[in-house]
């Protein structure tokens, strides 16, 4: 039996699933139980805000996904493009790094692709400045040019953008649908707090909200042997007296 002090099922999908019980129950009973102030309307209005809480977060959770993957694609295609862009460096400002890199958008000693996206979208403007300015140094069979530097850049710019929002919303509607999962919570505890003291445990009602009926069970015979009424009148046998011959003086007749 579900009672007050009890924890309420975890995931959201069984805890919408036993309110759905709840508020049957609650249109079938609710206004014939003693002291019940949650009405059947009431309950359905805060069990469909949270339905559609609970929808709301997961239409966000799904586009938050999808953002992440479009952002992992772009990021792939901005890190494969800065690779080549830097072999291209090296073919025209020498093997390794020096102060004429720098021009190029490289400014770090290493000359290393970096890991962070936003000094991959900084490096990037860079390069695509100086392959604006420097046509020559373009590699168009490789897609080293400026063009295809500034699309591939935008794409992550844009995907990046995409994603902040679609995490902000996110965030947004989690939050929302803790909040309804809350009150509906504490409309359920209301119902079943009332139910648990106005109908007794075995009541058959119970069933119509989502709770158990416990079941009386009759008390178990002992199994005692009794003794039959008869044999209980009739007399014990006597207990035979053992007498024992003592040896004495024979007896003669004078």
């Amino acid at each position: 039996m579900l009672s007050v002090m009890q924890t309420f099922p975890s995931s959201s999908t069984d805890l919408l699933s036993f309110a759905e019980r709840v508020a049957n129950g609650l249109e079938m009973h609710g206004a014939w139980v003693v002291g019940m102030e949650m009405s059947s309307s009431e309950f359905r209005r805060i069990l469909g805000e949270a339905g559609q809480a609970e929808v709301a977060w997961s239409a966000a959770e799904n586009a938050k996904a999808h953002s992440q993957a479009r952002m992992a694609t772009a990021d792939k295609d901005l890190t494969a493009w800065l690779a080549k862009a830097r072999l291209v460096v090296k073919l025209a400002r020498g093997e390794k790094w020096s102060e004429r890199w720098i021009e190029t958008g490289f400014t770090d000693r290493a000359g290393s692709v970096p890991k962070r996206i936003e000094t991959k979208i900084g490096l990037a403007r860079r390069i695509v400045n100086f392959l604006s300015f420097h046509p020559e140094y373009g590699v168009p069979f490789a897609g080293v040019t400026a063009g295809r530097g500034r699309t591939i850049c935008e794409r992550m710019i844009h995907a990046r953008d995409a994603l902040d929002l679609a995490r902000t919303a996110w965030a947004v509607k989690k939050r929302l649908r803790n909040t309804a999962k809350r009150v509906l919570q504490r409309a359920i505890q209301q119902v079943v707090r009332t139910v648990d003291s106005a109908i007794a445990p075995n009541d058959p009602r119970r069933l119509a909200f989502g709770l158990s009926q416990s079941i009386t069970r009759p008390a178990r015979k002992s199994h005692v042997r009794h003794q039959p009424y008869g044999e209980l009148l009739t007399e014990p046998e006597p207990i035979p007296l053992l007498t024992e011959t003592l040896p004495g003086p024979e007896r003669t007749a004078a």
